[in-house]
């Protein structure tokens, strides 16, 4: 991994605890090209930026999305800690997250395991493709996946997802995924 990072991924460290527009975390972010797989028209992409919000707060967890506000949430502890880079990926896996939302998409739809769900595969994929663009290894890759929640076997599940859905455009369980399903309000910590 290249140890110095385009604009895009900086993320602006002196914001306080609270609310803040997606933009004034990520203040180059509308430079990135991994915003064309998250909306690929330039509108769409516009519009998403300007509403999208990031809160921070909490002193534990990494990143998720509260569909109750809707926005962003990073906890303090990830946002003063993490890599720009990782903090940069998990942002655009976010604000997937937020466009998928828009769209009708339950992101925490208990018919599928986690690593099957297609929001969680096209949130990867966005950061995945964006990290080996940036230079990421495979290595680097299985570091950035390596969290709490998923077990060896789950993360090369989802790795699996991902390649397939950039390599082909399709989606693993989408259609199912766009029939409604009951919602309920979940947040990870």
């Amino acid at each position: 991994m290249p140890k110095d990072l385009p604009a895009w991924p900086q993320v602006d460290r002196s914001l306080p605890t609270g609310e803040h527009p997606y933009l004034k975390v990520l203040p180059a972010v509308k430079s990135s090209p991994a915003l064309a797989r998250i909306a690929a028209l330039p509108a769409a992409r516009d519009h998403l930026l300007e509403r999208a919000r990031v809160q921070i707060r909490g002193h534990q967890g990494y990143a998720f999305v509260d569909v109750d506000v809707p926005c962003i949430v990073l906890s303090d502890w990830y946002f003063r800690s993490g890599s720009d880079r990782d903090l940069y990926l998990d942002l655009l896996h976010e604000l997937t997250h937020l466009r998928q939302l828009d769209e009708g998409l339950d992101l925490w739809d208990e018919r599928f395991a986690y690593v099957d769900r297609p929001t969680e595969i096209e949130g990867y994929a966005v950061a995945i493709e964006e990290g080996r663009r940036l230079g990421m290894t495979g290595e680097d890759v299985a570091d950035h996946l390596d969290t709490p929640w998923m077990t060896a076997a789950e993360t090369a599940r989802l790795l699996a997802h991902v390649d397939g859905f950039l390599a082909t455009g399709v989606l693993p369980n989408l259609a199912a995924a766009k029939i409604p399903a009951p919602r309920r309000s979940r947040r990870p910590w």
